[in-house]
């Protein structure tokens, strides 16, 4: 996880373009672990255990995922003038500063995992945009804290807004 400072020297780069990348520590540690729940799941199956097959076929998902995280040009958050593009899994989607409001930082249950949240005018009323105000409180969320505190990224998000905004014609 970035320190404070690494929070402020983003914050300087304002209106950017910034392109953020996930800690890929992370996505090793993910990979490594998800491979054990694999080797274990393929032992269980090897000895009929009836949830073996269920464990291998989720955590190899997850090895894959992992893996694929890893690869270049898989994982970003880009920030500029217009707004910001988080891509995972090689899919890109495009936000307008203007469509965005409230980023704050959230607790997902049951993990606890922290992540950045906030409401997208696009988002609201659709299926999934209702189950994320259900846990989180706002209708969509960031992938990913790329290597941030949930804090320290809400922070960014926030400011980068607010002057993004700011510097437009007839704001």
């Amino acid at each position: 996880m970035r320190s404070g400072k690494d929070t402020e020297a983003i914050l300087q780069t304002i209106p950017g373009p910034l392109t953020l990348y996930p800690s890929r520590r992370k996505w090793i540690l993910m990979l490594l672990g998800c491979g054990v729940f694999d080797a274990i799941g393929i032992e269980m199956v090897a000895d009929a255990a009836p949830w073996g097959w269920f464990g291998l076929i989720f955590f190899g998902l997850c090895t894959i995922i992992a893996a694929v995280m890893l690869l270049p040009g898989a994982a970003s958050l880009e920030l500029d003038r217009d707004g910001f593009q988080a891509t995972t899994l090689f899919r890109r989607h495009r936000t307008r500063w203007q469509d965005v409001t409230g980023f704050e930082p959230v607790s997902i249950p049951p993990s606890m995992q922290k992540m950045v949240a906030y409401d997208d005018v696009n988002a609201a009323g659709r299926p999934l945009a209702n189950l994320s105000v259900a846990i989180a409180g706002r209708n969509s969320a960031l992938p990913d804290t790329y290597g941030l505190s949930a804090a320290g990224l809400a922070r960014v998000m926030t400011q980068w807004r607010e002057q993004a905004l700011a510097s437009r014609p007839g704001a």
